[in-house]
């Protein structure tokens, strides 16, 4: 609460903001804070709306009738430096394999990060720990999900897809064989101002490309073995771990059956388990159209198209059902 006194006369007309304002920002043209005014005995009492943190520095200005403004400042304490605490929680694709035509990346770190300057803190870094321009799709409006948590990494698809300019001047991001360290730098910040407590590094292998479409057939999945038990289905490939957390669901007569969804194994495995012990019947797993492996290819259709192959050039991507029994 801000307080100015006295205050003898009527509320002006045009408001107690016409005559006493507080504001967050030394600028002449910027808006005074929101809040709430009234009068008690010869002070005007000004609450804002949203209490102003203590390391901000604030200017409150009292303007009487007939004379010069008075200025006050508040504020303005910097907070001390906490401990760090936040930390890189997970990166997928968890394997420490990736194909050489990796689509993207995902990382997840244990609280809301300070957004808008990934590209200052993030790289890759080849087998002698040098810097490999190049890798990201470094777009300004940076892919968060809604809680600043998760972190969607893109690798350059010019440079991944054959055929395109990019691939054929540069190459694509990766070659097979090569060792490559994503870097996480600890001097990024938390939403709350605080480091990071470490940095961090994942090692990887380049492995040949993933250029085929991913087939339901290839898949084994293992049927629930007791009214409370797991379905498991395993992959010859890992998937796109924040996609098939959406792409898969289980149902019975075409009603969506709750439940949790974990994957596991380096994301080659899916794992789910019902809310609700099975009761006796036919199931069956739903996969999406959207469902992706880390390589970007669908069911039915790759991401990597050779035009000239007209067997590939309309594939469509399709979801897939898989009939199984629970609850025996």
């Amino acid at each position: 609460m801000f307080r100015a006194e006295p205050w003898t006369g009527a509320e002006p007309s045009g408001g107690w903001r016409s005559v006493f304002e507080v504001f967050a920002s030394e600028s002449a043209t910027a808006p005074g804070l929101l809040g709430a005014y009234r009068r008690e005995g010869d002070a005007i009492l000004f609450t804002p709306r949203f209490a102003p943190r203590a390391d901000v520095r604030l200017r409150a200005v009292l303007r009487p009738p007939g004379g010069e403004p008075v200025i006050a400042w508040f504020g303005g304490v910097p907070r001390p430096e906490r401990a760090p605490t936040t930390r890189v929680a997970s990166v997928t694709p968890s394997a420490d394999i990736w194909p050489e035509n990796i689509l993207r990346l995902y990382i997840t770190f244990s609280a809301p990060m300070r957004l808008g300057v990934a590209w200052q803190y993030l790289r890759m870094l080849d087998a002698a720990g040098r810097p490999m321009g190049g890798m990201f799709v470094e777009v300004d409006q940076e892919l968060w999900d809604p809680e600043g948590r998760r972190l969607t990494v893109l690798f350059d698809p010019a440079r991944i897809k054959r055929g395109l300019v990019d691939h054929i001047n540069e190459g694509p991001p990766f070659e097979v064989g090569q060792r490559a360290t994503l870097l996480i730098e600890p001097d990024w910040r938390d939403a709350d101002g605080g480091l990071l407590a470490a940095p961090f590094e994942k090692a990887v292998t380049i492995a040949p490309p993933l250029r085929a479409a991913i087939d339901p057939a290839d898949w084994r999945l293992t049927p629930p073995r007791g009214a409370t038990a797991p379905l498991v289905v395993d992959f010859p490939h890992s998937l796109d771990a924040a996609i098939a957390a959406r792409a898969f669901s289980v149902r019975q007569s075409g009603a969506r059956i709750t439940g949790t969804i974990r994957l596991e194994a380096t994301e080659t495995r899916f794992v789910f388990t019902p809310d609700r012990p099975w009761t006796p019947g036919a199931y069956a797993l739903v996969a999406d159209a959207v469902l992706e492996d880390i390589a970007g290819n669908r069911i039915g259709r790759p991401f990597d198209i050779d035009r000239r192959e007209p067997r590939l050039a309309d594939a469509e991507a399709r979801g897939t059902e898989i009939a199984f029994e629970a609850g025996g």
